[in-house]
This record gives structure tokens, sequence and C-alpha cells, in this order.
């Protein structure tokens, strides 16, 4: 992945996410965790979550989750794995988009979504990857989504049908 042509990511906080992820990335290849401080971050932090690398075997555990992101998921995710909360037919995608910016160290955006009840509901996502150079310790996730989460309440998880990403490398 190579880091994002101008303009390849549309949102404007999304932008100033990565401008900022550059920024305290320095010339080294990612940040450390230890640069990433909540309050400084140009984003909704409610839209936010903070996801911890683990490798052998390979997991993504929810470390911090925004209010959103835990309404979207219907409930507390902090210490859970992606794949215990994400639907299953997500699962395989969004890993595969976790692993692929834990790989490469280079951070991803997607513009996607999902079917549910005869609608579309779309959104936009940033992972961006923390750590240090060969080891991804931490990913930070943003989203930018295009529907209320009020629209939700009657969607079955379970019965949503991912739609195919429309990615960018960021």
């Amino acid at each position: 992945m190579d880091d994002p042509k101008p303009g390849a990511v549309e949102e404007p906080e999304l932008q100033k996410l990565l401008a900022h992820w550059h920024e305290i990335r320095g010339d080294r290849v990612l940040p450390t965790r230890a640069d990433l401080d909540p309050v400084l971050l140009p984003f909704p932090l409610d839209r936010l979550y903070l996801i911890e690398v683990r490798r052998d075997p390979e997991d993504y555990i929810i470390r911090l989750a925004g209010e959103t992101v835990q309404r979207f998921y219907r409930g507390r995710v902090a210490g859970r794995s992606i794949s215990e909360v994400t639907p299953r037919d997500f699962t395989a995608p969004l890993i595969q988009h976790l692993s692929a910016v834990s790989h490469t160290q280079r951070p991803a955006y997607a513009k996607s979504g999902f079917a549910a009840r005869n609608s579309i509901f779309r959104y936009s996502r940033l992972v961006l990857p923390f750590g240090e150079p060969g080891r991804t310790t931490h990913l930070l996730g943003a989203v930018v989504q295009y529907f209320s989460l009020a629209e939700l309440v009657h969607v079955n998880p379970d019965a949503a049908r991912p739609l195919p990403d429309i990615s960018n490398a960021a």
C-alpha cells in the first residue's frame, strides 16, 4: 500500500486525522502507541476505536471504542476480538483490511457499506498503524457513517450483507 494520493481520502475530518498521523510519525516508519494522545486527535472520539494487534495466532482486540462505535456494535466491545463482535459475513473482509494495515505498516482508507432491510448503509473507514519498524502493535480506526444509528434499530446484524469495499490505500 502506498500513502494516499491527494484527494483519495474524501472526508475532511479523516484527511485531518491522516495528516496528524503523518505529523506524529515524522521521519519514522510509523508512530508508536505512546505518540497517540487522544486529546490531540483532530477527530470526534466517539467514532474512534483502538485495536491491539496480537500475533501467534493473529488476532485484533478492541482496547477502546467510542460511544458511536459501541452503539453500532450494540454494546460494550472493549476487550473483545473483532471476530467476536463483527457479524459473520463482515469478519473476513474486516480482518483482511486490518491485517493489510498491520503487515504493510501503512494507513488504509476504504469506502464501504452493507445492505439490510431493503436499504443501503454507507460509511468510510480510515485505519492507522502504530508500533515500531517491523512490528505493528496497535491500529487506530476512524469511521464516518452516512446514516443515523437510529436507522439500525430494526436491522438484524446477521441478516446484513457487506458491500464490496471501494478501497484506496491511505
